[in-house]
Parts: C-alpha cells; structure tokens; sequence
C-alpha cells in the first residue's frame, strides 16, 4: 500500500510539470507536429495513471485514513475530500483540453489556443492537488 500511495504522489508531481508542456507547444494554435500530438497523448496518459492510482489506494486510504485525519483535524479531514474532488476536475480539464488538440482540423487554431489554456489551468490545479497531498501526509505522518 505504502509503494501505491508513494507512486500516486510521484506521478501527481510528474503530471503537474507534464501538463505544462503540451500548455506551452499549443498556446500559438499552430498545428500538431507528430511530436506535439505525442506530447499531448503521454501527458493525458500520465495524468489518468495518477488518478487511477489514487483510485486504486481511495477505499483503503478512505477507511484508514480519513477517521484519522479528522480526528487529528477537522481541517485536514476535510481537504482530503476537497483534494479527491479538484482531482477529478484536473482529469476533466486534462481529457478536455487531450480531444480538443487533437479533434482540432489543421486550419482551426482556436481549439488548440483553448487546449493550451485548458491544460495550463489543469497544470495549476494539479498543484493545488498536489500541495494538498503533500499536507495531507505531513499531517498524517508528523501529527
């Protein structure tokens, strides 16, 4: 368990700086290069493997844990739950701004300009989500 939650919080880190890249190659709306589309495929990729380990711990992590944190803080208690939701958000951003770069017609450049935005505001939510389970553990590990 303790292998999953570590490599659920390594690929949250990984998939914050990964939605930075293909933010920055589409905010022109120039269109895909095969390396730009492959940019933007390995991000969505690396952004639902995050998620789908912490799918993976939730029912244990949520049994074990969560009582736990509220008892330590109610605060904290309930950043986990605010933490599981904006989680959520950043996979819809992620697979929004994934179809619009690459449904896009070459000609179009505004769905790209809009999935460089979608995925630069995925970016910085997956930050946030990434700050909170970093004071989840220190709370968890150090209260």
């Amino acid at each position: 368990m303790r292998l999953l939650e570590s490599m659920h919080g390594h690929m949250g880190v990984l998939a914050a700086v990964a939605l930075l890249h293909p933010a920055i190659l589409l905010r022109k709306g120039k269109a895909l290069s095969q390396r730009t589309a492959l940019s933007v495929w390995l991000t969505a990729m690396v952004v639902v493997s995050a998620f789908t380990t912490g799918l993976v711990i939730y029912p244990a992590y949520r049994q074990s844990v969560r009582a736990d944190l509220f008892a330590k803080s109610v605060t904290a208690g309930f950043l986990f739950e605010t933490k599981e939701h904006i989680a959520y958000a950043v996979v819809a951003l992620t697979l929004g701004a994934t179809v619009a770069a690459l449904a896009a017609p070459k000609e179009a450049r505004r769905p790209r300009r809009l999935a460089a935005l979608l995925f630069a505001l995925a970016a910085a939510v997956c930050l946030l989500t990434v700050g909170l389970g970093s004071y989840l553990v220190a709370v968890q590990d150090f209260s």
